[in-house]
């Protein structure tokens, strides 16, 4: 994973070399966008993998344009992200929702700069924010956040379409950092180290995230 974070780092930072072209430097937009995700919890325990199902959540914010030149920006975003899964039964849904203020920096390439419709790629690393995290069934729910780590790390990838005033985008999601703390959980729930339930090392608990999101560029 970090070869790959590296290579895309790498090819990124040659586009941007390669595109010489004279283009006014500065922000050339800033904005409100709103969407929906589809979020989901991967694992390396087989039976809570196939367990959890993934979750539709509200995502949106604000973000800030900057270019670099004709082709190439950076595009800082402040963003709330609904993340989790969940697991339909019966009659009821059993759910793990999990809450962040994401704090993306996107580098952003325009395919077509000299159209009046923008097509564009995007990638770069997101930091999450813990904001709150519950599991629950029907109206109970039980606080689970001291048991989580208070940030997560992610890499972006995506696409999308800026035409005038309106931007809308996709993209992909990957968690980098295992989100359940080991030794918070063992101390919340007094597990010791015969116990069955009791967490070794650092098990693997990582977000992916799928959003779709519509904006207006002010």
């Amino acid at each position: 994973m970090k070869n790959l974070i590296m290579v895309i780092g790498i090819i990124l930072l040659l586009g941007v070399a390669a595109s010489a072209q004279t283009a006014a430097v500065g922000v050339t937009g800033k904005g409100l966008k709103l969407g929906f995700d589809v979020a989901k919890i991967k694992t390396d325990y087989n039976e809570l993998d196939e367990f959890l199902d993934s979750r539709v959540g509200f995502t949106g914010g604000a973000f800030l344009t900057y270019s670099l030149n004709r082709q190439f920006a950076v595009q800082p975003e402040i963003l709330y992200v609904a993340k989790g899964a969940e697991k339909g039964l019966f009659i009821f849904t059993f759910y793990w929702d999990i809450n962040y203020l994401e704090v993306p920096v996107l580098l952003k390439y325009d395919l077509v700069p000299d159209g009046s419709v923008h097509p564009n790629l995007f990638a770069g690393p997101a930091l999450d924010i813990l904001l709150s995290s519950k599991i629950g069934v029907l109206d109970e729910s039980l606080d689970v956040a001291d048991g989580m780590k208070s940030m997560d790390i992610s890499l972006i990838l995506g696409g999308g379409i800026d035409y005038r005033r309106v931007t809308f985008d996709f993209r992909y999601e990957l968690g980098l950092v295992n989100t359940v703390d080991a030794d918070k959980v063992n101390k919340l729930t007094g597990a010791e180290p015969d116990d069955f339930y009791y967490l070794e090392g650092d098990p693997t608990i990582k977000n992916t995230n799928l959003s779709f999101m519509i904006g207006v560029r002010f």
